[in-house]
């Protein structure tokens, strides 16, 4: 879920940050490492902001941890605030992604070039409540990214989808912040289709018109067929997809609607499982979980 560049940009955009690595005295190889980082909470109340990972400090710490870990950090080292829920990860072999669509409704996506910073940094502020603007926009245009903004007819921000070549050669993506379902697939979709597609043009407006009058009685529904036709429609025309081995994602379990979405991509070839745990010292720090399709990353970012 990593790159190379990810060191520079939380080196460059946190307030303070702390890398610590264990080197084996023999081989001289690196066999661990622990990062550390502050951000400031938005409401700019100094109990809410977050030193992540381990360290002593006067204000509250944030850790995420794998499951086997998780009682560890809660008993031996005070991580004992947990939300009721966990970070599921999931991954689908690029051979068997399959495709949503979008049916009921018109969005605009925009290069994230083509829309205004400051709407950007404010939407992920509304969902994340974190101060970390820098950070943020560093993350979604560092490396080998493609990053897209979808707006509703009144060029209001409705959702923010980024998918990264990472190590391993596989794809992954995050954040995928959406309004609805509906969003987060047709972002997701359009964010395959920008990076994999050689032929679409940097900047490109893209329009979706939809029918109107689709009626269905129950919108999870809706917006699960939603999710299917257009990466049906879009994926097929990708080329290059299958250079990749995997398509993967780290999102919060509370949010149903994600893990409809990613089996709507991968059908029984989806896998996923329980993975990470945000555990804090002092307070549970909410976020709009049920907007977030697929966190940022899972070292120096609660969402």
């Amino acid at each position: 879920m990593f790159i190379a560049e990810d060191y520079t940009t939380w080196m460059k955009s946190f307030e303070k940050f702390w890398y610590y690595m264990c080197i084996d005295r023999d081989s001289q190889e690196a066999v661990g490492g622990v990062c550390m980082a502050f951000d400031r909470s938005a409401s700019e109340e100094p109990e809410e902001d977050i030193y992540y990972e381990v360290e002593k400090a006067p204000k509250n710490l944030q850790f995420i941890s794998v499951m086997k870990m998780t009682s560890l950090y809660a008993s031996k080292y005070g991580f004992d605030k947990m939300p009721n829920y966990k970070h599921n990860f999931v991954a689908i072999p690029t051979d068997n992604v399959v495709i949503p669509t979008v049916v009921d409704s018109q969005y605009v996506i925009k290069d994230l070039k083509d829309v205004e910073e400051a709407d950007v940094i404010a939407y992920d502020i509304a969902i994340s409540r974190r101060s970390r603007a820098k950070y943020f926009v560093n993350f979604i245009t560092t490396g080998k990214c493609f990053t897209k903004v979808a707006l509703d007819t009144t060029g209001k921000i409705v959702g923010i989808g980024c998918v990264r070549a990472v190590y391993s050669n596989d794809l992954c993506a995050g954040p995928v912040f959406a309004d609805s379902e509906a969003f987060s697939s047709y972002l997701v979709t359009i964010c395959f289709q920008a990076f994999l597609i050689s032929r679409v043009k940097p900047g490109a407006l893209y329009v979706l018109l939809v029918e109107r009058g689709h009626r269905t009685g129950n919108l999870l529904q809706m917006f699960q067929v939603i999710a299917a036709s257009l990466l049906a429609e879009i994926l097929l025309s990708i080329p290059d997809l299958r250079k990749y081995k995997m398509f993967a994602s780290l999102y919060p379990a509370i949010n149903e609607n994600a893990a409809r979405l990613f089996h709507s991509i991968g059908g029984t070839k989806a896998k996923i499982v329980p993975f990470t745990q945000c555990q804090f010292t002092k307070k549970i720090f909410p976020i709009d979980d049920i907007k977030v399709f697929a966190m940022t990353e899972c070292a120096c970012s609660v969402v």
